[in-house]
């Protein structure tokens, strides 16, 4: 691995928070006279994960497993006397009990305090409140540092936006894949009087590889934003929405509904009568491609060309047949793409939309 990508997997943020919250721990356990002060710092930095629910949800184990780990390694040395074989048996009852009630990110340093017990001889309330004191000043320490810690938001909406504006391209260029065939089956029709392809499109003549890099580029952009989403939406602890989350998921299903209808595409290689409706129909779902539209509108104008195509007549040859059974495809596909969006909607309203979308 070279340098630039090791630096780049590295989180500094990450690393910034566990030095400053250990030395933090460290420096406090100090200041009010604890024993084994050095014990808070790596309670912290065992603490302090990548988002505040998470530290939260492993505080609390961990100050389960402390109290049950004082009430084992205390009826041990009670009956076996402060020795390491007493401490050999509590660590196989406590790994064994932590495993079992799912509190194993707890054993190592809950194992760490243990150990100052044997050291020192004694379990008397002042040293159990010494231990205490680390504990709550080493998870303290790390809770606040993680709620202190900067949200990322906006940036992820920029990026939300560019998504889309990259699920627009793609639209338009499956549109224009549609009208760029070099021979046509249009019935009764001259080429000379094929529907005018002069369109104004926001993008340059299209192919088959320039619209795999669009694809590849939105799939990398919705890959990262979804892992920014699922890190802020763990950074939220009173705002427990995952709306972006789930927004985001919707997505990536459409995407991969667009992809299909690319691999559809390039199995017709001729214009036909329905070419040119169905090619102006992704334009229209560019045009109108956006986070708060309900896709009714184009439902309903899939639905007429659903209707005026079983007015079309029948197809002449196989060839045809075959091709038109593809555009047919095709349009279940969009449908299937505007449905996602639907549920989607449907299932926001059920939530306060309005909320989301304020």
């Amino acid at each position: 691995m070279s340098i630039k990508k090791l630096l780049k997997s590295v989180n500094l943020l990450f690393l910034l928070k566990v030095g400053i919250g250990s030395a933090v721990s460290i420096l406090l356990a100090e200041s009010i006279g604890l024993l084994y002060s050095p014990s808070a710092g790596i309670i912290t930095l065992l603490t302090i994960q990548n988002t505040k629910k998470e530290t939260i949800a492993l505080a609390i184990k961990r100050m389960v497993a402390f109290f049950l780990a004082t009430g084992i390694i205390y009826l041990l040395f009670q009956m076996i006397g402060y020795t390491a074989v007493a401490f050999g048996g509590f660590v196989i009852i406590f790994v064994a009990l932590c495993f079992l009630f799912d509190l194993k990110e707890a054993i190592s340093m809950n194992a760490v305090l243990m150990t100052h017990f044997l050291i020192e001889k004694r379990m008397d309330i002042p040293l159990l409140l010494n231990e205490i004191s680390l504990l709550l000043i080493g998870m303290g320490i790390g809770i606040v540092i993680n709620l202190i810690m900067p949200r990322y938001r906006q940036k992820i909406r920029t990026e939300q936006h560019k998504l889309e504006e990259e699920m627009k391209m793609a639209l338009y260029s499956l549109g224009e894949l549609l009208r760029n065939k070099d021979s046509c089956l249009i019935q009764g029709t001259a080429n000379s009087q094929i529907p005018n392809r002069d369109v104004q499109y926001k993008l340059s003549q299209i192919n088959a590889e320039t619209l795999d890099v669009q694809f590849h580029r939105l799939e990398h952009l919705l890959e990262e934003l979804l892992k920014s989403a699922y890190e802020d939406a763990g950074n939220t602890l009173l705002n427990n929405t995952r709306y972006l989350v789930s927004y985001l998921e919707m997505r990536k299903l459409q995407i991969g509904v667009l992809k299909e209808i690319r691999k559809h595409i390039d199995l017709i290689p001729v214009l036909l009568n329905q070419t040119f409706p169905i090619a102006d129909f992704f334009d229209k779902t560019a045009e109108s491609f956006h986070e708060m539209n309900n896709v009714i509108g184009l439902l309903t104008k899939l639905e007429e060309l659903h209707q005026g195509f079983k007015k079309d007549t029948l197809p002449i040859t196989r060839e045809e047949f075959e091709y038109r059974a593809i555009l047919y495809q095709i349009l279940k596909d969009m449908e299937y793409f505007l449905m996602i969006k639907r549920n989607f909607i449907l299932e926001l309203e059920k939530k306060n939309m309005k909320s989301y979308w304020s």
